[in-house]
């Protein structure tokens, strides 16, 4: 049976001491980074996919919420994560990397793994038009992920815990520079850009992801023998 189903239902595994908080991008559910988090789990860490606020059911539910609802979300699982845990590193698909950055911002954590974060969103319009083949977009929803986006650029400089960021270079929704312009804003010792050849944006299930999910969890496993208490 896989970790992750096609559903909306969160997921948490638990493994050793070393927790991995996997947060999905917006509109969707666990099971886009599905095989990110069966790699994690079976390296031994314990692992928590929440289904975030507004997420995993129907759009209306998504158009009531906002990215205060979406950061408390991921935040309560961060806390019961750390409850199993000795410490915590922070993985997250698009919306979810804006997350992972907020909360790295502001909480101490081991590292945090971006895939095809959208920190230069600005315009909700293509967003709209991207989403409309997936789902009813929810504009207020979808404009609270704009001013989401804005906030996490003005906090990149808090951000201390190592960093890294992956992006396709077929990714039609977000900028190209995303990932670049994340890991020069950050103030992190180590923190690094990969933009991978004949990848779009849903990184985690495309072609090759087996090779994403090997990088995110090598990259978990190097900061750790790099972490001190």
């Amino acid at each position: 049976m896989p970790i992750v189903a096609r559903s909306g239902e969160p997921v948490f595994v638990r493994g050793g001491p070393v927790g991995c908080l996997a947060l999905h991008g917006f509109g969707g559910s666990p099971a886009e980074i599905g095989p990110v988090v069966a790699a994690l789990a079976e390296r031994g860490y314990t692992v928590a996919a929440p289904v975030l606020p507004g997420h995993g059911g129907a759009p209306p539910e998504l158009a009531r919420t906002r990215f205060r609802h979406w950061i408390r979300g991921a935040e309560q699982a961060l806390e019961h994560l750390e409850a199993e845990c000795a410490h915590v590193h922070l993985v997250g698909f698009s919306m979810g990397g804006l997350i992972a950055l907020h909360v790295a911002a502001r909480r101490e954590v081991g590292s945090v793994c971006t895939l095809a974060v959208p920190v230069l969103l600005e315009d909700p319009a293509p967003l709209m038009d991207h989403l409309a083949r997936y789902l009813n977009p929810p504009p207020g929803a979808i404009r609270s992920l704009v001013r989401l986006a804005r906030l996490v650029r003005r906090d990149l400089g808090r951000v201390t815990a190592p960093v890294l960021a992956l992006q396709g270079d077929r990714d039609r929704w977000i900028a190209p520079e995303s990932a670049a312009y994340l890991v020069s804003h950050v103030s992190s010792r180590h923190a690094v850009c990969r933009v991978l050849a004949g990848r779009g944006h849903f990184l985690a299930l495309e072609r090759g992801r087996k090779e994403v999910a090997a990088q995110v969890a090598d990259w978990i496993a190097s900061s750790e023998i790099g972490w001190r208490p």
